[in-house]
């Protein structure tokens, strides 16, 4: 044991040495059966990304509780909602009403899954309850979920980010139900691009995210020499598009999500959010699979990752898990998958795994929020299935806020359920998190199971300066293959501190 202590303290102290992933995989096999030694680890283990993390649900509620009593936001006792001001007696001051210890703790749990087992709802009805309780205290607070968004990760040892917000889509949404009939699915997705007012919404949409991130950059020091972790954390945008409104209104948003991919770069891509079985979403899905296709054509560098078969057993009647997934990625054009928990019940599914692997399409794994949400653990999940047909997968954190986890624990639960994954294995695992990231420019990596260089940077050994000019110039031009290349460095500094 005194050992294997010591080997977590220089896996954070030693300077870099020669790299031994040998060394590394033996200590990680000792420690994995100690929860808190395997904590420690997966802590400082290097991650390529995080690619699936809602900016709202990544928030932790003791943040909201904060934010809302200095804005002098109002709560109900009952439910736990957050009002602006004025308040009442039905609705007192937050920073009244949470000064009580017993009221905060009902509040955290009203924000969270923490204690939802002890209480009547599912795991399901709670997650997706929590978000309209606390959102309105989370507004006019964009720049400080920023930093706790990107602090986490920095802290973590992670290179990447991509956060799904939906900034902008209120307003899409508004004119959408102003203007009857200008969105509806029988117009071509060019009249829905070229809508004036969407357009204007654009410009006001990056402008904000202008203020945001240097409130942001305000509050993290960032460019300062005591900045903090998430300054270091190469963060971008995914549009995210609310899907349980009526159809012209979700409509607009994806509308609106693809033109400001193709405005601005720190949007990346989209994606589809809100319940998948929520009955609106049932009746439409087939047209909301449509409406991102059409506009896919007409603006075919815009990537898209979809929530698609988020589905346990049960949930729905069987026709309505057969064949999201399907349509995600054949009619909408999806390059990932967010959660595919359903893969094993849609119909034609073993050639549609085949497909995945063969277009390496990536599927992105939240133990957690599965098991919370669809009670699916275990060899329940089908994690493993993907894995078994080739299929890329990485992990990542979803709502970490309302699940009270981090990436962290997604590693570590990871060892501890599955003990046949190796070291290699979640080296693999991190690498994808980075390597499948909408994040602009070429990959470094041609395999990233063995972590393989392409041809401009083959022989060079990340930890120094490339030697040949060909990869200099090719990492200086390529962002993602500077963030790979930053991630291979970690690598060898964590294992080098394992001799």
């Amino acid at each position: 044991m005194r050992c294997l202590v010591s080997l977590l303290l220089a896996l954070t102290l030693s300077p870099l040495a020669q790299a031994d992933e040998a060394g590394t995989a033996k200590a990680f096999q000792k420690l994995r059966t100690s929860p808190w030694l395997l904590r420690q680890f997966m802590a400082s283990f290097p991650k390529g990304g995080d690619l699936h993390n809602h900016l709202d649900g990544s928030i932790y509620a003791e943040n909201i509780i904060k934010w809302a009593a200095e804005d002098g936001k109002c709560v109900a006792p009952i439910t736990g909602q957050i009002s602006f001001p004025p308040c009442d007696t039905s609705r007192p001051a937050m920073k009244d009403y949470a000064a009580d210890s017993v009221n905060y703790r009902q509040l955290v749990d009203a924000y969270s899954v923490r204690n939802y087992e002890r209480g009547p709802k599912s795991g399901h009805d709670q997650v997706f309850d929590t978000f309209g309780r606390f959102i309105p205290g989370t507004l006019g607070r964009e720049g400080d979920m920023l930093r706790e968004a990107t602090n986490r990760r920095g802290a973590e040892n992670t290179v990447y980010l991509e956060l799904l917000q939906s900034w902008g889509m209120e307003k899409a949404r508004a004119i959408a139900a102003a203007e009857a009939g200008a969105f509806r699915a029988g117009r071509t997705a060019s009249d829905w691009a070229r809508h004036p007012v969407l357009q204007r919404i654009v410009t006001d949409t990056r402008a904000e995210l202008d203020r945001i991130e240097k409130r942001w950059r305000e509050l993290s020091h960032c460019g300062q020499p005591n900045a903090e972790p998430g300054c270091g954390v190469a963060l971008r945008y995914l549009a995210q598009v609310i899907r349980t409104f009526p159809p012209e209104q979700v409509n607009a948003q994806i509308a609106l999500a693809f033109l400001l991919v193709k405005a601005d770069p720190r949007y990346v891509g989209l994606n589809l959010v809100a319940p998948e079985d929520d009955p609106s979403t049932l009746r439409h899905y087939t047209e909301q699979m449509s409406v991102i296709g059409a506009l896919g054509k007409l603006y075919p560098d815009v990537k898209v990752s979809l929530h698609a078969g988020e589905f346990g057993f049960g949930l729905v009647p069987p026709e309505d898990f057969r064949d999201h997934i399907r349509q995600a990625l054949d009619v909408a054009g999806a390059r990932r998958i967010g959660h595919g928990e359903a893969i094993g019940l849609e119909t034609g599914a073993l050639d549609t795994l085949r497909d995945m692997a063969r277009r390496g399409i990536a599927v992105e794994i939240n133990l957690t929020s599965n098991a919370i949400v669809h009670d699916l653990k275990g060899d329940q999940h089908p994690w493993l299935l993907y894995r078994q047909f080739g299929v890329p997968t990485a992990l990542s954190a979803d709502d970490e806020g309302v699940f009270r986890i981090d990436l962290t624990n997604e590693y570590q639960r990871a060892a501890a359920t599955y003990p046949k994954l190796t070291y290699r294995d979640f080296k693999q695992l991190s690498r994808n998190a980075l390597h499948y990231g909408f994040v602009e420019g070429q990959a470094l990596l041609a395999d990233t199971g063995s972590g393989r260089f392409v041809a401009s940077c083959m022989g060079e050994r990340p930890g120094s300066e490339p030697k040949a000019a060909r990869c200099r110039d090719f990492l200086a031009t390529h962002a993602k293959a500077r963030l790979q290349w930053d991630l291979e460095t970690r690598f060898a500094r964590f294992e080098s501190q394992s001799r």
